[in-house]
């Protein structure tokens, strides 16, 4: 989620690049920083790391004027790797001083590259993997190779999703900027007298309203008189601006005709968000500073109540499985409208977690209410920090995903999960139920996370061609089994939002009890069956829909060599550790419905008769 912005031109960068991290503040205001090259051709930089009050004091610091360059780059960071101060804030320069760089992603083999470097001496100055980029491109440039080619050789020995922008003294007239995956994008766009680039478009609007959208695997470089792209070989790319009315809606929609499918691929960064200054990479430990309970009301808990409404219970459900499962407290989640009303038994040993985007929710504030009354135990997960349902809670945990426009929610969903599993490690650790080996252990498992959902966002046109399919049934049948139980549900749950198909979500081993009367030619059957414990039983419940005549869609793992055998189309994931499953399986699920939306010419921005926010009963 961090912000990067770039300016080429013919004025004082300085204040430029303080302009442009404005417009891009919202994606990280833990620290900021910019680099600039002076006059005598030497890279200078200032950088501040003071929470919210990071950009405003880096804006004081340059206003005197001192800091005159025309060619520079800035960042806006969510700590991900160290802690937030000076020495961990970007832009980073290499050892000799000849390259500066900003960075957006998780470098998954930041250690293995690191140990490397310190052996031929680099010193690091930060906590940070992206200084890891820094002294690659850095070594190579004071060889001689050109900036763009360092830059592309540095990634292509990194793993993990990345945006980076650099400037060298060796080329003091340039920006390079290079996309690998689906890290946040970078936008970039031109006028007479210089060239940005940025994060989002909004940050360009002051200069033009005619962008150019990078896609994965390409790189740019950007000067004062023009923008030129290349691919990873260095074969230049020749594409037309489009161009962006200018108005807050169409700079948020970038290149994607709906917020829904901007909202689908921003999910790599929703997760990458919901792990920063939380996950610790380096040391592979979980830390929730949020929570303000004493250890000894953690380990005083004996049972776990997570209630949410539509896409926050199924979030809710997930939290259950995986905090009875690593934390080992019992817990369930339940429906709010429901919990409120039922007169459940909550005492101070019982914590109650509440799933609500908005924190407004009607249903969701009264059950908190009630349990607020009852003495239990409370804590909020929620984008909308400083909303109502905060100022009831013990404890908030914000998923850090931002703001989600369309109606239906995707990266919310998701970057709540991450935020209940490292809630599950937390307490899992502060309960002595595991030791610090499992927590590395999942810890180095979420960090590969990123990168795994950018390969399951790749299925997109395959998943088009099933959509179309779907279009000619009435009624949908998703099915799943454990932590996939609550991913049917999800899925049944959009199909329903945004296609205005009737879709039923069911526990697989519920057929037998009453769905197979339903099954048949004329209903179409979506199963989520990755390959875990369950998943032989998962094929037995695909043989029962085929048996009755029913067309099946199977969400598999990547590697199955089974399940075509009884499926009639397999949409395949990537492979990855059972925890983390559901992340990958939500996506084509999430997919399926918004292309099954647009083949039906719905607008899935906006279903009817639904809202955001629902604040009445």
């Amino acid at each position: 989620m961090c912000g990067i912005f770039a300016y080429a031109g013919t004025e004082n960068a300085a204040p430029l690049l303080i302009d442009g991290l404005r417009a891009v503040e919202y994606r990280g205001y833990d620290s900021a920083g910019i680099s600039v090259i002076d006059s005598s051709g030497a890279i200078k930089t200032i950088k501040r790391g003071d929470h919210k009050a990071s950009l405003e004091n880096l804006s004081s610091e340059v206003s005197g004027g001192e800091l005159a360059g025309v060619v520079g780059i800035g960042h806006t960071r969510w700590a991900t790797h160290g802690l937030v101060n000076q020495q961990n804030s970007h832009p980073h320069e290499s050892i000799s001083g000849v390259v500066s760089i900003a960075h957006n992603g998780i470098i998954e083999n930041f250690i293995e590259l690191k140990d490397e470097l310190v052996d031929t001496g680099v010193q690091f100055k930060s906590e940070t993997d992206s200084e890891v980029l820094a002294h690659l491109v850095g070594h190579s440039v004071a060889s001689g190779t050109s900036l763009r080619e360092a830059v592309i050789g540095a990634s292509s020995r990194i793993k993990g999703n990345t945006a980076v922008v650099a400037v060298s003294t060796a080329e003091p007239d340039i920006v390079v900027g290079l996309r690998i995956g689906n890290a946040g994008g970078i936008v970039v766009g031109k006028n007479d007298h210089a060239a940005v680039m940025a994060s989002d478009t909004i940050a360009l609007l002051p200069y033009t309203s005619e962008v150019i959208y990078l896609e994965p695997g390409e790189v740019v470089e950007i000067r004062k008189d023009g923008v030129q792209l290349f691919d990873l070989e260095g074969s230049s790319i020749s594409r037309d601006a489009v161009v962006t009315v200018q108005n807050f809606e169409a700079a948020q929609k970038g290149n994607h005709p709906h917020f829904m499918s901007k909202e689908i691929a921003e999910e790599p960064d929703a997760v990458q968000a919901a792990m920063r200054g939380r996950a610790d990479f380096a040391n592979g430990t979980i830390s929730l500073p949020e929570i303000s309970l004493t250890l000894d009301q953690i380990r005083s808990i004996d049972r776990v109540i997570l209630t949410g409404m539509g896409t926050s219970m199924h979030t809710g459900m997930f939290g259950a499985s995986v905090i009875e499962s690593i934390a080992r407290i019992p817990s369930v989640c339940e429906n709010s409208s429901e919990l409120r009303y039922r007169n459940p038994v909550l005492n101070s040993k019982t914590l109650v977690i509440a799933m609500t985007q908005s924190g407004e929710t009607a249903d969701t504030l009264a059950a908190i209410e009630y349990a607020r009354q009852a003495g239990a135990l409370q804590g909020v997960i929620l984008e909308m920090e400083g909303s109502q349902a905060t100022r009831v809670a013990d404890f908030t945990l914000g998923v850090k995903a931002g703001q989600e426009i369309c109606v239906a929610s995707t990266k919310t969903m998701i970057a709540s999960m991450m935020t209940l599993l490292e809630l599950a490690v937390f307490l899992g650790q502060a309960r002595g139920v595991i030791d610090a080996n499992r927590v590395k252990e999942i810890v180095s498992q979420m960090a590969e996370l990123p990168s795994l959902i950018s390969t399951a966002l790749d299925l997109n046109d395959e998943i088009t061609a099933l959509a179309d399919r779907l279009c000619k049934y009435e009624d949908l049948l998703y099915l799943g089994r454990g932590a996939q139980l609550p991913m049917a549900l999800e899925g049944a749950l959009k199909m329903k939002e945004i296609a205005y198909i009737h879709a039923e979500g069911n526990p697989a081993g519920e057929m037998k009890h009453g769905m197979n009367a339903l099954l048949g030619p004329g209903m179409a059957t979506i199963v989520c069956a990755p390959q875990n414990d369950l998943y032989p039983k998962m094929l037995s419940n695909i043989s029962e829909v085929k048996a009755r005549g029913g067309e099946v869609i199977a969400i598999v793992s990547e590697n199955d060599e089974t399940i075509e055998r009884v499926a009639d189309h397999v949409i395949r994931v990537p492979e990855c550790p059972e925890l983390l499953q559901p992340f990958v399986t939500l996506i084509p699920l999430q997919i399926l419905a918004y292309r099954t939306a647009l083949a039906l010419d719905r607008d899935p921005d906006k279903p009817r008769n639904l809202a955001k926010t629902v604040t009445v009963e």
